[in-house]
């Protein structure tokens, strides 16, 4: 069943209805997470999170992925595989270190893609993910 996390800082609920998607989808004990973007609020008044600073954005992904994790009662350490989609792969190598804080030795599969465009022109980085309930 698609759930609309209630996470205190992201997306508002007439995002998910104009875009017509979830952000979470829960089938059995597997979590699927439409992608994390560095942005906050309604559809007509959306605001970019450290716009300029990947690093920024990239802790801010991974705090809502975290927290929309816990929404459905599964954590970090669940997650079996991200893909990143970022606009500059060189650079986002340089805070990998970001990935290993929150994965810490469960680290997940991953794939990272570099991509010309996300959904925001200020948008660096976005990441889905999929997590098994244990």
């Amino acid at each position: 069943m698609p759930t609309h996390p209630s996470v205190p800082g992201y997306l508002g609920e007439s995002v998910f209805d104009t875009f017509a998607f979830a952000q979470t989808v829960v089938v059995g004990d597997t979590v699927h997470l439409s992608g994390m973007t560095p942005l906050r609020g309604e559809v007509d008044a959306l605001e970019l999170v450290c716009p300029g600073d990947l690093r920024g954005q990239t802790e801010f992904e991974l705090d809502v992925l975290k927290r929309s994790l816990e929404e459905v009662g599964a954590r970090l350490a669940d997650v079996v595989s991200v893909t990143v989609y970022t606009t500059d792969i060189d650079a986002l190598t340089e805070h990998a270190d970001l990935f290993r804080a929150y994965f810490g030795s469960a680290a997940p599969a991953a794939t990272w893609v570099q991509v010309s465009r996300l959904l925001h022109p200020g948008q660096l980085i976005e990441i889905t993910a999929i997590a098994v309930r244990r």
